[in-house]
């Protein structure tokens, strides 16, 4: 994993810490012995984290028109993975910047869509690991961007319209560019080192791991289908082979993103 120079370990602290229960909770469900029990205890030492959830169940996404009274009641019903998602989308909207300017809301959804993505087509995953490490894939970028708002956003800008690699203009600017800050970020908050890698690595087109290729697919269809930029541009316009081709030939699949998406935030308040 990339190591940052001195003077730019500030990166590290342009974003706040991730909920050390969310963390925990992302460790706990490891063990596939992991009780309901434990799991609910968890949650409920963080009271605001555990509304969240409890608020998130309940919407139009997972409720299924039934109410959801309790978090052994929602574990009972939507299992921990599904409970996991809910949780760890719950805490990074928490402690999410500047959720009101153009850039932080592109992310967001770009974010959430690429998680979905990876959920859907990470057979042989944890559906809740590939959606975890998708849904934090883009860390990187929102700390460049907390870190000089304006310049990160013009220069995003630039490599877009003159199709620029923007990892290189941004390890030129920065020493690091927003997949290897990402992974190195997510090590900060001690999440585990697989979720690391494979964020590190999500723009590498030699990595082979099944976690990594599942945050790709998550990222770039995401971009491809309108989510948000986070620097698929140049290998796009190259097209795509398969299951990429598949995915983005789904003519259905934007239409349920956006409801997705837009229940996710809804129920976020």
């Amino acid at each position: 994993m990339s190591v940052l120079n001195r003077s730019d370990r500030r990166l590290l602290t342009r974003l706040p810490p991730f909920s050390p229960v969310a963390v925990r909770l992302l460790l706990v469900l490891a063990d596939e012995r992991v009780s309901f029990k434990e799991v609910s205890r968890l949650i409920a030492f963080d009271p605001v984290l555990a509304g969240e959830v409890l608020r998130m169940a309940n919407s139009g996404l997972y409720g299924r028109g039934i109410r959801i009274g309790s978090l052994l009641e929602a574990m009972a019903r939507l299992g921990t993975g599904k409970l996991s998602q809910i949780a760890v989308t719950a805490a990074l909207w928490r402690g999410l910047p500047s959720r009101t300017a153009p850039f932080v809301r592109d992310w967001w959804r770009h974010s959430i869509a690429a998680a979905l993505i990876a959920q859907q087509c990470s057979q042989d995953l944890p559906a809740d690991l590939a959606y975890t490490a998708a849904l934090l894939h883009g860390v990187g970028q929102l700390a460049l961007f907390e870190d000089a708002p304006q310049e990160y956003h013009n220069r995003l800008d630039r490599a877009y319209v003159g199709g620029l690699d923007l990892l290189d203009c941004e390890n030129r600017v920065y020493g690091v560019d927003h997949a290897a800050l990402a992974g190195l970020i997510l090590d900060s908050w001690g999440l585990p080192e697989n979720l690391c890698d494979a964020v590190a690595n999500h723009h590498d087109a030699h990595t082979n791991t099944v976690l990594a290729l599942a945050v790709q697919a998550g990222c770039a269809t995401a971009e491809h289908l309108g989510f948000g930029r986070c620097g698929c541009h140049q290998w796009l316009a190259q097209g795509v082979a398969e299951p990429l081709a598949t995915l983005f030939a789904d003519t259905t699949l934007l239409d349920s993103l956006v409801v997705q998406i837009n229940q996710i935030e809804c129920s976020l308040g």
